[in-house]
Order: C-alpha cells, then structure tokens, then sequence
C-alpha cells in the first residue's frame, strides 16, 4: 500500500496510522512486497525472508558456514556454540538432543552434538579444536528450546578453545549472506 493509498478519515487515526503501517512493513516481509526478499535491520539482529520463511541473524555473533553461532565470552575464554536460526528452522523440530560430557576434549570436526528432529537427525561438528566447559542441561527435558530461542535458551554447549580465534567464522553480515544463498538454493 503506498502513502498516496492511505488517505485520511474518520477511521484512521491521523499520522498515528502511517507510520504504524511503515514499521510493521520495515520489520517484516510486507504482503505487497510479493514474496521478494527483504532484508530489515534491527538493533540486535539482521533478518532476511526468504519466501515464506524469516531468518534472524544475531549481529554481535560470529558464525560458521554450517549454520553455528558463537558467542565469545572474552572475560573466561570460551565460546557459547548453538543452532543458527536458519539451521534450526531448515532442520525442523528438534526431539531430543545428546551432548558432549563436560570436560571433554574435540578436535575440529568431531562430534558436538546430536539433535534429532521431526525431520532429519542432525550432527553438529565440532567448529574447533576445543574442550568441553559446560552443556545446556535443560536441553535434555526441553529440546523445543532450540527452535524457541536459538540465540538464547537453545545454546548447545559452552567450549575453551585451543587457539583463537578460530580459522573460518563469519561476521553476522558475512553469514547473512552465506545463509541467504543457502536458504534461496533451497526453497528452489
């Protein structure tokens, strides 16, 4: 709907009524944008549609090409790992997880995590070389968490990483491009 579309009346509420119109068009995919893509930016997050799907990339994460967020914890030394948002939606439901024991030793590549899905049984790779700190427990009674709050209450684990930073990991921008690419390659 343009401006020109939007006269005033006795049913709309003045300039109260435009620039509600605006934001909610700015944030999300709007109906008259046609199923094009558009990317909007927030404080915290990039988002992009992709169809009928929204993808939120958290900015002051980094990322893997594979979908994995990383959250640097400069203060101690670790990295919070999870579920990208794209990662999580593309693989489905999750229905249960299995994590790494606390204290245990990866070497890049190994096996982080398991999260089985309505959809597919994943396996997440370890992102680096890395030892185990500390898991997300309430994964074990709440795997939905990962689909919920994949920024937040869904994290995997918490790792110490042998070197850092670590070879490879994308700045939010960096992946929100990578992951557009995978997400339009796979709605085709």
């Amino acid at each position: 709907m343009s401006p020109a579309a939007i006269a005033p009346s006795a049913s709309l509420t003045g300039p109260v009524a435009l620039p509600a119109i605006l934001r909610e068009c700015s944030a999300k995919l709007c109906p008259q944008s046609r199923g094009r893509k558009r990317v909007a930016v927030e404080s915290e997050f990039r988002q992009v549609a992709v169809g009928k799907f929204i993808f939120r990339v958290k900015v002051d994460a980094l990322y893997t090409d594979e979908g994995l967020w990383l959250a640097p914890q400069p203060s101690v030394g670790t990295v919070r790992v999870g579920l990208s948002d794209y990662r999580q939606q593309s693989s489905g439901d999750a229905a249960f997880v299995e994590l790494p024991v606390v204290g245990q030793a990866l070497r890049s590549g190994d096996d982080l995590a398991n999260v089985e899905t309505v959809k597919v049984d994943l396996t997440v790779a370890a992102p680096f070389a890395a030892d185990v700190i500390a898991v997300n427990e309430m994964l074990a009674d709440a795997p939905e968490l990962i689909n919920q709050d994949p920024y937040g209450a869904g994290w995997l684990v918490e790792l110490k990483p042998t070197v850092w930073p670590a070879p490879g990991l994308l700045a939010a921008d960096a992946y929100l491009a990578v992951m557009t690419a995978q997400a339009e390659e796979a709605s085709q």
